[in-house]
């Protein structure tokens, strides 16, 4: 009869510590819900994601007062949509690798290409300019790397 009693509380034992486990994990799920924690936030839909969960954003900013920037050609770039860059606008780009490059025209009001630019990327050192032409100077922001400003020139 003792051994019956000793296996009652053995087991009672057992059941109450999955239960105390089970309760952790549910208060655990909830907290990091309300938090809404994600370790990786990289700005793209989880459809759109690449594979790379903390892909590198690069932006290029059409300072420009008449041009037009248009994305010619680019490798290892997510699809970026629209390929047009307007003046005061920006476009965002992003990396399927750890480096890709991307090729601008420039344009003027009449369509026409008047220079160009290229540039490589790279998600740990940002942005490298290859060559430019034209009445454009582009450069790179110091304090961010990521970031590619087009300047008219005259």
């Amino acid at each position: 009869m003792t051994m019956k009693n000793d296996i009652v509380s053995i087991q009672g034992f057992e059941s109450s510590s999955i239960g105390t486990v089970l309760v952790l994990f549910i208060l655990l799920v909830i907290i990091t819900s309300m938090l809404d924690w994600k370790p990786y936030r990289n700005g793209l839909d989880e459809e759109c994601s690449s594979g790379i969960e903390s892909a590198q954003e690069f932006i290029v900013y059409n300072q420009t007062v008449d041009y037009t920037l248009n994305l010619a050609s680019f490798s290892n770039v997510l699809n970026p949509g629209n390929r047009i860059v307007r003046s005061g606008d920006s476009q965002t780009l992003v990396l399927q690798t750890s480096i890709g490059s991307v090729n601008y025209n420039v344009l003027n009001s009449s369509n026409t290409r008047i220079g160009s630019f290229s540039a490589s990327m790279s998600s740990t050192t940002g942005f490298a300019l290859s060559v430019y032409s034209g009445p454009i100077t582009p450069f790179i922001l110091p304090q961010d790397r990521f970031r590619l400003v087009i300047r008219s020139s005259r």
